[in-house]
C-alpha cells in the first residue's frame, strides 16, 4: 500500500468516528450519515488480518493528525488493541520504541485493553504506556 492510499484511509477513518452524533433542525440529536467513509473503517478492519503493516502505517498517521478525543478511543481500543492481539509478540519491540519516542503514541497506548495479547504482551503495553487522560487518569 502507498502512502497516498494509507493517507486516504487514515482520513476517511477520521471522518468515519468524528462527530457521529449532531442535531437535526429540531435540535433532535441523531446518528450523522458517514455512509461515505464506512469503507474506510471495513478497509482497517481488514487490514488487521490481510496485512498488519499497513495497519501500523494507518494507525500512525490517524495519530499525527491530533484527532478528537472519540477517534482516539476507537483508535485505541479497536485497531491498535487489535493489533496488539494478534502480532504482539512479533511487533511489541517496534510498539515500546514508539512508545518511547512519541509521547502521543505512549498515551494511544493507554487506551487498550488485555484483550487477547498474551501477559508478556500486555505487561510490557503497561510498562511503556501513558493512562493520562483514559478512564478518568489525571
Amino acid at each position: 500500500m502507498n502512502e497516498i492510499e494509507i493517507e486516504s484511509i487514515a482520513e476517511a477513518y477520521i471522518g468515519y468516528w468524528s462527530n457521529r452524533y449532531a442535531a437535526d433542525d429540531a435540535g433532535v440529536i441523531q446518528k450523522a450519515d458517514k455512509s461515505q467513509y464506512e469503507w474506510a473503517n471495513d478497509r482497517v478492519m481488514d487490514l488487521t488480518y490481510e496485512a498488519p503493516e499497513d495497519l501500523w502505517e494507518i494507525i500512525l498517521v490517524v495519530l499525527s493528525k491530533s484527532p478528537s478525543n472519540e477517534v482516539m478511543e476507537i483508535l485505541a481500543a479497536g485497531p491498535l488493541e487489535d493489533y496488539l492481539s494478534k502480532l504482539g509478540g512479533v511487533v511489541i519491540e517496534k510498539v515500546e520504541q514508539q512508545a518511547k519516542l512519541d509521547p502521543a503514541f505512549a498515551n494511544l497506548l493507554g487506551g487498550v485493553w488485555k484483550n487477547d495479547m498474551s501477559t508478556e504482551v500486555w505487561e510490557r503495553v503497561q510498562k511503556v504506556w501513558d493512562r493520562s487522560g483514559w478512564d478518568g487518569n489525571a
